[in-house]
């Protein structure tokens, strides 16, 4: 039976205010919620909305409600409106067969994710497709639960699709339990990205250090014909005409020895002795990186092979062999370089797929996790290339298919261009009123009156819009079992302090594995 909540007053943009009627305040003591789905008949179709705020004033009640979509003659839900309700029209609360047709499952691919808030019995999926095809951003603050609905976004398409390409970025080591045996786990204790591998832009992010700015441009301008004259000696002759394609960008190998000489050479034709300074810290960078074992996976001074398409093969996962998933630690990388890696790995992803014949690429999802620290709303902050490869991937990503997931607790220091090419969002908890503003300026406008939830939510509820979602619905993940939930969990202080566990024997350790440089792995 249809329930008349009351009359429409006010239709302004994608939403309409209704007045409600005394009978029913009388009869249902203002049970409709926030979060519920109301809808008015328009012709032979059904305009859905779900109510976005509920006020008093002057001895009435209204309730303003966004619309979604309509329901159409054949039963079937449709997002966006084209038939608009007038006002005076009688708002109904919508019934379970029109709870169906909304939240019916996807007819496409799809995965379940968890369930709906006010349906707590009705499952809430989302479309592969549109989810990966179109970027999807999760955000949320610290203990919303971010982590774990990555990982039970990620095992739900996992468990769907065994062929998958995935990488993510994992700059803490919270991933590798949670997807196990689908994971390749790259990490510094066998990571393999020699410096041959990085364009001058990074090569100079990594090399030239100290001294004035004049002479940091000097240091510049010697390692970008160093490194073009070492890529071509690599490939048989640095003044043969078959090799004037190479550049200093082309990912052509080189020796660091080989590098390293012509730096003695140019300085040797020097006239004057005070012109040595940028050669001399060039070569020294150099040397320093190069006997660092904490650079040893980008500066070995063994024989130099080309493992291009090894590095790609890996990163990429093809073939995928069992494991669909490469997790890249990032958490040994030394921070001075970090930025450089990410660049790297950005940019090796989109380079490929953009130079494959596109029939045969397969398409490959890159998750980036803390998004701010690559993709800052600052331009002077972090690393140039870094923000440049990763917003080519957001802007240009589509047409060579590379999708993009953007992950971060601060929604607001990310970069308003990379978000907004996110098709489908999650919010989750937040309590900053500036990441909140943030958020609710690029959510879409049916989807604003959701936004005052974000800082009462719940851990695992979000609110979840875009393409990826059938319509915007507030939603409860499912639980994610224990032996899969990220290693993100806080400290547990009141457990731990109750008793003096850590020794003498605890420090050195310690002590030992920083000044060898090597960690231990946590089981």
């Amino acid at each position: 039976m249809e329930v008349v909540l009351g009359s429409i007053d006010t239709v302004r943009g994608a939403s309409v205010t209704a007045i409600l009627a005394p009978a029913y305040l009388a009869a249902e003591a203002g049970a409709v919620r926030i979060g519920a789905l109301v809808k008015v008949v328009v012709g032979e179709r059904l305009v859905i909305g779900t109510v976005s705020a509920i006020e008093g004033h002057e001895g009435q009640r209204t309730l303003t409600a966004d619309l979604l979509g309509e329901i159409g003659p054949d039963g079937t839900f449709s997002r966006g409106v084209a038939h608009f309700p007038i006002p005076g029209a009688n708002l109904l609360g919508a019934e379970t067969a029109d709870l169906d047709a909304v939240y019916a499952r996807p007819s496409s691919f799809n995965v379940r994710v968890g369930t709906l808030h006010h349906e707590s019995g009705r499952p809430a999926f989302l479309m592969t497709d549109e989810l990966l095809a179109k970027h999807f951003a999760v955000l949320g603050t610290t203990g919303s639960g971010k982590s774990c609905a990555v990982t039970l976004i990620l095992r739900a398409i996992l468990a769907e699709h065994p062929g998958a390409h995935v990488i993510l970025l994992d700059p803490h080591n919270e991933y590798e339990a949670a997807l196990g045996s689908m994971a390749e786990i790259v990490n510094i204790d066998n990571l393999q990205l020699p410096f041959w591998l990085l364009n001058f832009e990074e090569a100079v992010a990594t090399l030239v250090m100290g001294g004035t700015p004049q002479e940091q441009q000097s240091q510049a301008a010697i390692l970008k014909d160093g490194i073009t004259i070492a890529r071509r000696i690599y490939a048989g002759s640095a003044t043969a005409p078959q090799h004037q394609w190479i550049t200093v960008d082309t990912p052509v190998p080189f020796r660091i020895n080989d590098l390293i000489r012509l730096l003695d050479d140019a300085m040797g034709r020097l006239e004057k002795p005070d012109g040595s300074a940028p050669y001399l810290r060039l070569k020294g960078r150099l040397e320093s990186l190069s006997a660092d074992r904490r650079f040893s996976f980008m500066f070995q001074r063994v024989a130099t092979r080309d493992i291009l398409s090894a590095v790609i093969g890996r990163l990429l996962r093809i073939p995928v062999s069992g494991r669909p998933v490469t997790i890249m630690d990032l958490s040994g990388v030394p921070s001075e370089i970090v930025n450089v890696v990410v660049s790297l790995l950005c940019r090796v992803t989109f380079d490929f797929a953009l130079w494959s014949v596109q029939t045969e690429m397969p398409p490959i999802l890159l998750v980036c996790e803390e998004a701010h620290r690559y993709v800052p709303s600052n331009p002077d902050e972090g690393f140039g290339a870094t923000t440049r490869a990763i917003a080519r991937i957001a802007k240009e990503g589509r047409k060579y298919g590379v999708s993009l997931g953007l992950v971060t607790q601060r929604p607001s220091e990310l970069a308003v261009g990379a978000l907004s090419q996110c098709g489908t969002i999650f919010a989750l908890r937040m309590g900053n009123e500036l990441d909140q503003r943030f958020v609710a300026n690029v959510l879409p406008e049916a989807a604003h009156g959701m936004v005052e939830a974000l800082p009462s939510m719940r851990p695992q509820e979000a609110i979840v819009v875009g393409e990826g979602a059938p319509l915007p619905m507030r939603i409860r993940f499912d639980d994610l079992p224990a032996a899969y939930r990220p290693r993100s969990r806080s400290a547990e202080f009141s457990r731990v302090w109750q008793h003096d566990a850590a020794g003498a024997g605890f420090i050195e350790d310690g002590v030992q594995r920083w000044r060898s440089q090597v960690r231990k792995r946590e089981t």
